[in-house]
């Protein structure tokens, strides 16, 4: 279990990492890889690894897109609830000031970034538990 956590906590920063930069390189139109995360998100998304396979019990019969929705909607909890918790300790990461945010704690643009992380999370939860069966 400790195993998946370091994991999955590893595959999100290194995700973080990636889509920042990749936003980052399209808005100013250079090609330069500049990333940004932070240490206080390991342990969010080191939480994935123990909290997907409670989720994806539920979610065996449904279609590729309706989990993705699903997957969407409790990703975006997760991180309003976190975000909240981490505020009040003022150590949150994050704020968003966007039109489409909610009190600074989500963005409606990030949607798709959660619904195909969902759906990545499926196909590389098997991999990261395999991996952990052997540390």
């Amino acid at each position: 279990m400790l195993a998946k956590f370091i994991l999955f906590g590893m595959i999100g920063i290194c995700g973080s990492l990636a889509i920042t930069a990749f936003k980052k390189t399209v808005i100013s139109r250079k090609l330069e890889l500049t990333g940004e995360t932070s240490v206080i998100l390991f342990p969010i998304y080191g939480l994935i690894g123990l909290i997907y396979p409670l989720i994806a019990i539920h979610l065996g019969d449904l279609t590729w897109y309706l989990r993705g929705v699903i997957y969407t909607i409790v990703f975006y909890i997760f991180q309003y609830v976190s975000g909240l918790l981490l505020t009040k300790i003022k150590l949150c990461p994050w704020s968003y000031s966007s039109r489409w945010s909610f009190q600074g704690l989500i963005r409606i643009e990030d949607a798709p970034i959660w619904f195909f992380a969902g759906l990545a999370v499926e196909w590389i939860y098997p991999y990261v538990k395999a991996v952990a069966g052997v540390l």
